[in-house]
């Protein structure tokens, strides 16, 4: 499938169309580990269970990732302070850190395709 993927699209944007299912996959395991948590309050902000509500509500490409930014900063919970919340706010915690990885994969990706433009070296309107 990759290989496929990458001669379809080419590999810099085959890479941004894998980090954004990454991402899909990531914003959808939040989700689903949030309806596990009580009290989002030990874990964040007080905007944390509206950008959970948001993501949760995402319909676009566009709002998942607003809504994964959102979610992001309104985390503010340590990796300690996780142990105090349970096996919910556990298992919610460790879907925000993978949920991070899954941004920075993609902002990463993005990044790589516009240092591999079409006007870098090698590429179509390069002198």
């Amino acid at each position: 499938m990759t290989a496929k993927l990458d001669d379809v699209l080419g590999p810099e944007f085959a890479r941004i169309t894998r980090a954004r299912k990454a991402l899909e996959e990531a914003c959808a395991g939040v989700v689903q580990m949030a309806q596990g948590v009580q009290d989002f309050a030990p874990m964040g902000t007080d905007e944390l269970p509206a950008a959970v509500a948001a993501l949760q509500s995402s319909e676009y490409v566009d709002e998942d990732d607003a809504g994964a930014c959102w979610v992001s900063r309104a985390f503010t919970a340590t990796p300690t302070d996780l142990i105090a919340t349970g096996e919910a706010g556990l298992a919610f915690g460790g879907a925000v850190l993978m949920l991070r990885g899954a941004l920075l994969d993609l902002d990463e990706a993005i990044a790589a395709a516009a240092r591999s433009g079409p006007t870098s070296p090698g590429g179509t309107f390069s002198r």
